[in-house]
């Protein structure tokens, strides 16, 4: 591209796409490009999450609206489901997560339920069995967060609302935990199962603190 060149925002960004699908094909550069491109990713959707959040505390949602409503600026923050211009897609991916998981909550009474879902952050709530329940860390990390990362690729991070405090009396429950999913190697769309203590920035089996 010559410094005269100009193109449209839909030609840039097809023109991006084609050449990260040739530089990611490659034999030899292949795996690099596609590792490099997945930091990017994750930097981009953790910045800009961050950014919004902010704007949002500061009562910004005018401000979002605009933001949205821009050719470049809206587009972008769409792409990482933030801001007002997010879509359905974002509570349609967790939903399917969640499915994975609530049979094995509800199998001994337990439930979580989803409370929100904004700029790629997911509140739920526990209840029944799961709420208080020991287990219950084990099962976020190795079940909720995985099963989100596997659907939504713009998921930031889980939170829990208004969590009751461990009770051991619940200790005597056969509460079956989700178990870490193995880790492989360098398939682009794979993430590490996430730690207890969640890295910054976390991609295929790779993490930033």
């Amino acid at each position: 591209m010559s410094g005269g060149d100009e193109l449209a925002v839909g030609e840039a960004l097809e023109r991006v796409a084609g050449l990260a699908e040739v530089l990611c094909a490659h034999p030899e550069v292949g795996p690099d490009v596609a590792e490099l491109l997945d930091w990017v990713d994750a930097f981009h959707r953790e910045g800009l999450g961050r950014l919004v959040e902010m704007i949002r505390a500061w009562r910004g949602e005018i401000f979002l609206e605009a933001v949205a409503a821009d050719d470049v600026a809206g587009l972008l923050l769409a792409a990482y489901d933030l801001g007002e211009g997010a879509g359905d897609a974002a509570g349609e991916a967790v939903e399917r997560a969640l499915a994975e998981v609530r049979p094995l909550a509800g199998s001994h009474g337990g439930s979580i339920e989803v409370v929100g879902v904004d700029d790629g952050v997911v509140r739920v709530r526990l209840e029944g069995t799961c709420d208080g329940c020991p287990s219950a860390a084990a099962t976020l990390t190795h079940g909720v967060e995985a099963a989100l990362r596997r659907h939504w690729v713009s998921f930031r991070r889980l939170e829990v609302v208004a969590a009751s405090p461990v009770d051991h009396g619940k200790d005597v429950l056969d509460c079956p935990v989700p178990a870490a999913a193995s880790v492989t190697l360098p398939l682009p769309a794979r993430r590490r199962p996430p730690a207890p203590a969640a890295p910054l920035l976390q991609i295929r089996g790779h993490e930033l603190g």
